[in-house]
């Protein structure tokens, strides 16, 4: 049991987590059993060791770096692995070093400036794949992800006929924004680029979808992820030019499942629990997103009331907004000492996590808990 567990450690000063690798598997799993195409790991969801070691083993061997470090931490883990440097803005440094140093021939780029970068540092190499990123309408996101990076449907077809002069293969990718709540989104971005493939004069060898694949939140429940997966295999069976790979950029929904957090109450003020965890720390997806994750108690030396009231989380900063509403159901009597997990922090929990206020996460992950997480409420 959990409880156990805590009673060991409940003395500790820092939050730690709790990982769920047959959370994991199941989700990795559904993906590449529903998705007809190659699954990307997007490693700015969650780069632990632990995490993409699991993700290796049960199955996915591509991933989506963002930086050079990123790229480094995967040569470390794997040096096998197929990397795809997504970021369409990188520097020169980071060009050159991941692909003579560690082997990256996978690129994006939404300007023909990027693409002379990317050139002059490979020394104008002969076998990159080189995608092109679409601007697509982020209108079903919940997270708008179109202000910073793509090319206009207009401006695609003059950067695809320079582009394929000096790639070995080409492809275009998309993005339809983080949390899509309506499939319609990937049926709306198919079509466009199914149009632009048939005015291509050339072929066009990779088409990725992105990310953007919905995980469900206490207050955020999209729809049938099938349905997803049926649209885009649906889209891509019509596209009839050429044989092109298939491609995905799965983050969230892969790992948002397979991590909790466990946090210690440290006060309370009537409706609000001060806890020593907050947004900057391992909440900090809460101050960007507003989620609601599903929350239990775990542990107590008290015997506790089963009766549940709505509670607001203040994290352990000075920042008077380190601050998460809820509502967050938990025992009406709970108090200072009590242990709290909070669960769906298996993405843009770490990885955004800082040591603001010198409060830092703990480091250590418990690797052995896969009981069932069911939520107060």
């Amino acid at each position: 049991m959990l409880s156990n567990l805590i009673q060991k450690i409940k003395n500790s000063n820092n939050p730690f987590y709790v990982f769920r690798k047959k959370n994991l598997k199941n989700s990795v799993e559904f993906f590449l059993r529903n998705f007809n195409g190659n699954v990307i790991y997007a490693l700015k969801a969650n780069a632990e060791p632990l995490i993409i070691k699991n993700l290796i083993k049960f199955g996915i061997n591509r991933f989506d770096a963002a930086s050079l470090n990123e790229i480094i931490l995967i040569r470390k883990i794997t040096p096998h692995a197929e990397i795809f440097f997504m970021n369409p803005v990188k520097s020169r440094e980071s060009i050159k070093l991941a692909y003579f140093n560690y082997g990256v021939k996978n690129f994006v780029l939404d300007s023909l400036v990027e693409l002379k970068k990317i050139n002059e540092q490979t020394n104008f190499a002969q076998d990159l794949n080189l995608f092109i990123r679409l601007d697509i309408p982020n209108k079903y996101a919940k997270v708008d992800l179109s202000k910073k990076f793509g090319v206009d449907y207009k401006e695609i077809f003059e950067i695809l006929n320079i582009t394929k002069n000096y790639a070995f293969k080409t492809g275009i990718c998309f993005h339809i924004g983080s949390q899509c709540y309506n499939f319609k989104a990937y049926t709306h971005a198919l079509k466009i680029v199914s149009k632009i493939i048939e005015k291509s004069n050339f072929k066009i060898d990779f088409l990725n979808v992105g990310g953007g694949f919905p995980s469900s939140y206490a207050d955020f429940i999209p729809q049938n992820l099938k349905e997803y997966f049926n649209v885009i295999n649906s889209e891509f069976k019509k596209i009839k030019k050429g044989n092109i790979t298939l491609l995905a950029e799965p983050g969230r929904i892969i790992v948002s499942d397979c991590m909790s957090l466990i946090v210690r109450v440290e006060l309370r003020k009537k409706k609000n629990l001060y806890i020593n965890d907050g947004v900057h720390g391992g909440l900090r997806d809460a101050l960007y997103n507003g989620f609601n994750y599903p929350v239990r108690l775990v542990f107590s030396e008290r015997k506790i009331s089963k009766k549940l009231a709505p509670f607001s989380f203040y994290g352990p900063t000075c920042d008077s907004n380190d601050y998460i509403k809820g509502p967050f159901y938990l025992p009406k009597d709970i108090s200072e000492g009590d242990f709290i997990e909070i669960g769906k922090l298996g993405a843009y929990s770490k990885t955004l996590s800082s040591n603001f206020n010198g409060f830092e996460i703990d480091k250590k992950i418990i690797s052995t808990y896969d009981e069932e997480f069911k939520n107060e409420r």
